[in-house]
């Protein structure tokens, strides 16, 4: 009876998430914020969820550290997988210090230590870009920044992972490392100090991406490439 019982309550928990979240989809912070509701400004974070199953997100992070003996900057991805246990009203237990609360199908909110971490859904879908042919659009090609109709880049992404970084209206010039991410099928390019790409389209002449920064709203952008 007993085991029937817990059978009984995983099931409800299960399809109660379930009518809240659809699996597949992807999710994205808005930043991190203390107990009263402060947006942390020195709090950098670019993190994503993916819904994988009706109980369980995985989680990705991305975050930039600097080798304080060569002053090299890189760049640093972290996966988990977050198991979801119900603790009712929408809030669920991740584990003895995080829970997860759920807003409406498009929001939810990540509390751990005394910190809120927000979230909202991404209305795009796995676009099955391939990873390979990605690579061979993109690398060792001159590519023009472009961001909400405003050029202001040449991109080089090297074989070697670094991407040099031209501006256009300056004779500078720096390289820079860069990471391809493919996270269930959403496929990302993250650099230095800039926001996430998530690749929505591929063309012989131009990678098409939403750029996705944790402190503003999505911008529109793509990389054209410089004949």
């Amino acid at each position: 009876m007993k085991k029937t019982l817990t059978i009984a309550l995983l099931f409800i928990s299960i399809t109660t998430f379930g009518q809240n979240i659809n699996t597949g989809e992807l999710w994205r912070t808005k930043g991190v914020y203390d107990s009263i509701g402060k947006f942390m400004e020195r709090a950098k974070i670019q993190s994503f969820l993916y819904s994988s199953k009706p109980n369980q997100f995985y989680s990705i992070s991305t975050q930039d550290k600097m080798n304080m003996e060569t002053g090299e900057t890189n760049v640093f991805i972290y996966k988990d997988t977050l198991n979801l246990k119900s603790l009712g009203d929408k809030t669920y237990k991740i584990n003895d210090k995080k829970t997860i609360t759920l807003h409406s199908k498009d929001s939810l909110t990540i509390d751990y230590n005394g910190y809120s971490l927000p979230y909202v859904r991404l209305t795009q879908k796995q676009n099955k870009v391939n990873v390979e042919k990605l690579k061979t659009e993109l690398l060792n090609k001159v590519f023009i920044r472009s961001v909400s109709k405003v050029e202001d880049y040449n991109l080089t992404y090297q074989t070697s992972g670094l991407v040099k970084i031209n501006p256009l209206k300056s004779d500078s010039e720096w390289e820079s490392e860069y990471k391809i991410i493919d996270f269930n099928g959403f496929i990302m390019l993250q650099g230095i100090v800039s926001p996430p790409k998530l690749i929505t389209k591929l063309s012989k002449n131009k990678i098409e991406f939403i750029e996705i920064d944790y402190r503003f709203e999505n911008k529109n952008g793509s990389l054209d490439k410089k004949h």
